[in-house]
């Protein structure tokens, strides 16, 4: 009886660990399963880390690239005015033109820089920054604009009390860009990055006018009682006949010459005038006249050159002029401005006999 109860402990041990093998056989896919699903699931941890540390970088460097160009341009911008301020505060041995050239140049310089802000790549939570700062910019240029005509104009009255308050205005917008760009641009940008959590970008600041008192009309007052008494600001008016050519003959009508003159009824006089001031002109009259000893009234023609920048040079022709009978000696006068309050004006006209020959 013992034999066979220990034969059937060992067949019940042996179906039991039959039955054990069985289940570890069974159990052994959903182990793997398991298994398998830990390893995807880590390597979607570590790849969603992963991308969220480089969408994080390429973030930053999207604020990052957008600020750099935004302290470029404002850079750029305050070295323009600074130089304004010195040309304003020390203006040396600066001539009229010299200063019209400079303001020239920081207006072509506000509307350059503006174009380029305009055109920056602006981070979507930025926008809004992004429109204040293209308003800085839109800011000094009209500030700009606006500074050299008042300018240059309260260089030529006597009475400066309205030039100095349109002047103060000018000086005023460029004042006001820099309080713009602190409350407005420089405030929201801050908190954009901070709230984004964009860590080494900072916001730099901007000072286009050094000296803010150049606003106030008084300070004007004081730089314009400078710029006056400086000879080389002084007002200077003046024009000068260049040259006279006819045509079509293609001929130089020097003073006091006679010249033999082929008979057509193309004839034209091309009449080149400089203005030798300093100033703008405006209406330059250009007189032509052909005369002749048997008339007592004379052929005469007469034109306006609208506006004349100083030291420019510019060309007029004159139709209308028509030749006076063969052989008869006729007396030609070309006489250009003069201009209001002109000193010299023995270079402004031209006399010469012009003969027309078949």
């Amino acid at each position: 009886m013992a034999f066979i109860d220990d034969d059937d402990t060992f067949t019940e041990l042996a179906g039991e660990e039959q039955r054990r093998d069985e289940r570890r056989k069974s159990s052994a896919p959903f182990v793997r399963l398991l298994v398998l699903a830990a390893v995807v699931i880590v390597v979607v941890l570590l790849a969603g880390l992963l991308i969220n540390s480089w969408l994080h970088k390429r973030e930053v460097s999207s604020y990052s690239t957008y600020i750099t160009h935004v302290s470029d341009i404002l850079k750029r911008s305050d070295e323009s005015g600074r130089n304004l301020s010195q040309l304003l505060l020390e203006p040396g041995d600066a001539t009229r033109k010299d200063v019209t050239t400079k303001l020239d140049q920081h207006i072509a310089t506000a509307d350059k820089l503006t174009t380029e802000a305009k055109s920056l790549t602006v981070p979507n939570d930025l926008k809004e920054a992004q429109q204040w700062f293209v308003a800085v910019m839109q800011l000094r240029s009209s500030g700009l604009t606006d500074l050299k005509p008042a300018l240059l104009q309260a260089l030529e009255v006597e009475d400066t009390e309205v030039s100095s308050e349109t002047i103060s205005r000018a000086m005023l917008l460029l004042v006001l860009s820099d309080v713009m760009y602190d409350r407005f641009f420089m405030t929201r940008a801050t908190e954009v990055l901070k709230e984004r959590q964009i860590a080494g970008v900072n916001v730099g600041s901007t000072k286009f006018i050094t000296d803010s008192t150049l606003s106030s009309k008084a300070k004007i007052k004081e730089i314009l009682a400078i710029l006056r008494s400086s000879e080389t600001m002084q007002t200077v008016h003046g024009v000068a006949l260049k040259e006279v050519r006819s045509q079509p003959a293609d001929k130089v009508i020097e003073r006091d010459g006679t010249y033999n003159l082929q008979s057509t009824d193309q004839l034209k006089f091309v009449v080149t005038i400089e203005n030798q001031g300093n100033v703008v002109e405006k209406d330059v009259t250009v007189q032509v006249s052909l005369t002749v000893p048997t008339s007592t009234q004379p052929q005469s023609v007469g034109v306006k050159i609208p506006e004349l920048k100083a030291k420019e040079v510019k060309k007029v022709t004159i139709t209308g002029i028509n030749p006076t009978d063969y052989g008869e000696k006729a007396l030609l006068k070309v006489v250009v401005g003069p201009v209001k309050e002109e000193k010299n004006t023995a270079n402004n006209k031209l006399e010469a006999h012009l003969i027309f020959i078949l």
